[in-house]
């Protein structure tokens, strides 16, 4: 390399270094005088602690016994209360006396829906927009049901459809004919309330919850001492098969009001959790879906850290007379709080934990009390009145240099 070329070597060497030095200098002043934050809205959040478990429900079940040969036609709907003595069944020794007293009874239905239905048609002012989102409503509840083969109540649900349809109707001015139609089935079931639905009746010898059948899983938990079972017990309930059950039973009373799910756990997954504490009980493969149990009874086994946790419960329904060995979520514990970046904490100069909030663009300090953590975020909830606490929709500053409580953010 001769003299001329060094120098315009060194030349594009120095012309290099400057220009790389200019850039670091003003993205030095850049960094100085932009100070950029990121940002994110303090919202509400709740957050389960769950356990997955099985579940067998005992009930205090009476059989209810026909000896009387027939078809048999329940008196009273599936999970519904009776009194002792009262009809719970029809049997038809006469197959055509059946299918009137059937058809009846669904006359009766309809007549009374019309008549029903007619009276609003006299006495009601309607809300179209309400009517509307009623319809919706029905129209996914149904779709539910079907999705979920949730049969028992359907045909309520289809009725409440129809009435909805029907009411927007009269609402919106549709020329819906009541009276003929209402005269219609009042003159069938003229027609065939003169022909024979000769029947004898069934009674339950107790008061209870009716069940219209019988799965062979009655007698497998002894009901008296049920809050004294064991893990072993409840296991050995959860692997059982049906057995027969008597001769010419129809159904069974559920004596007793309040019945159980009874399920194993470990004792480490259920700290605080203690008899009369109410948790919510999820049944996903079931038209149940969830229902609210309170701790009857935690019976620990201490050789194995697991404990036979029983949990008492008194609602019944259709769908709940069909419970016996689920599969359960259980939720023993829900925090609920202003849901915060763990990155964003902070500690001020008195010790007090909290975040810098955007105000404007001004940072401010404010504190969190925290009721649930995680790895990448924390609950805080304060009481309300408290003053200098997170509130809802904060805009928490997550990243920032040098944040102090009124600093301008630019």
């Amino acid at each position: 390399m001769n003299e001329t070329q060094k120098k315009n070597a060194q030349k594009v060497f120095i012309i290099a270094a400057s220009a790389l030095l200019i850039v670091y200098i003003i993205y030095q002043a850049y960094m100085i005088i932009y100070d950029p934050v990121g940002t994110e809205l303090a919202y509400e959040y709740t957050i389960e602690d769950t356990i997955d478990t099985n579940v067998f429900v005992a009930r205090d079940e009476s059989y209810i016994i026909n000896t009387k040969e027939g078809s048999i036609i329940p008196a009273v709907e599936d999970g519904s209360r009776v009194a002792k003595d009262q009809e719970v069944a029809h049997v038809f020794k006469d197959p055509d006396a059946a299918d009137n007293f059937t058809k009846l009874r669904s006359l009766e239905e309809q007549i009374d829906r019309y008549e029903k239905l007619a009276k609003q048609d006299d006495n009601y002012i309607f809300n179209v927009a309400d009517l509307d989102r009623y319809i919706d409503e029905e129209a996914i509840t149904l779709v539910n049901m079907i999705d979920k083969r949730n049969f028992a109540l359907l045909d309520l649900e289809v009725n409440d459809f129809r009435n909805q349809v029907v009411t927007k109707q009269i609402a919106t001015g549709s020329n819906f004919d009541f009276e003929s139609r209402l005269a219609s089935y009042k003159a069938q079931y003229e027609s065939l309330s003169t022909k024979s639905t000769r029947h004898r009746n069934v009674i339950s010898t107790a008061s209870g919850y009716y069940i219209n059948g019988t799965d062979g899983f009655e007698t497998v938990v002894d009901f008296e001492n049920v809050k004294k079972i064991s893990v072993d017990d409840i296991r050995a309930a959860l692997d059982a098969k049906p057995v027969a059950v008597p001769e010419g039973s129809i159904g069974k009373v559920v004596t007793d009001f309040t019945w159980y799910f009874l399920c194993v756990v470990e004792m480490k997954n259920i700290p605080g959790l203690g008899v009369g504490k109410t948790i919510t009980v999820n049944l996903p493969f079931s038209a149940v879906s969830s229902v609210k149990a309170t701790v009857a009874a935690i019976n620990e086994n201490r050789e194995t850290g697991e404990a036979a946790l029983v949990l008492a419960c008194n609602l019944m329904n259709s769908d709940i007379a069909l419970l016996r060995q689920e599969s359960a979520e259980l939720v023993i514990a829900s925090h609920t709080g202003l849901k915060i970046p763990t990155d964003a904490l902070r500690v001020d100069e008195d010790g007090n934990k909290g975040v810098y909030v955007l105000s404007g663009n001004i940072a401010k300090f404010k504190k969190v009390n925290i009721v649930y953590s995680t790895d990448d975020f924390v609950l805080s909830h304060a009481d309300e009145g408290a003053s200098g606490y997170v509130t809802l929709y904060d805009n928490i500053i997550t990243e920032g240099k040098e944040l102090y409580d009124g600093k301008v953010v630019k």
